[in-house]
């Protein structure tokens, strides 16, 4: 139980993520750059990274890419628990979103 609420906040949190990088598309370099950092330094396989990857890569469509980053599939719903999205919402911001209605 305690692992599915992780998971919706995690969930949640990537929501607010998302909002954020689409209307601060200039983030997108450091999100990507950190994805292939972690990918050189051995810290995710090579599956991760490519998920990773196609996640990215709705970026230009946004309804797509809210919908690839917080789907909730079993793959997804693991690897936000690593996310490459760190340091994106300030700690109001991830305050807010975790206190905000599930959207």
């Amino acid at each position: 139980m305690q692992h599915q609420r992780i998971d919706q906040q995690s969930q949640q949190l990537h929501l607010c993520i998302a909002k954020k990088l689409l209307a601060h598309p200039d983030m997108m370099e450091a999100v990507t750059a950190r994805l292939h950092q972690r990918y050189q330094d051995k810290l995710m396989g090579y599956g991760s990274y490519l998920h990773w990857q196609a996640i990215l890569a709705e970026f230009p469509h946004p309804e797509n890419f809210i919908a690839a980053i917080t789907a909730s599939d079993s793959t997804t719903t693991r690897l936000r628990r690593a996310t490459i999205f760190t340091g994106i919402l300030n700690e109001k911001e991830r305050s807010d979103c975790l206190a905000a209605p599930s959207q």
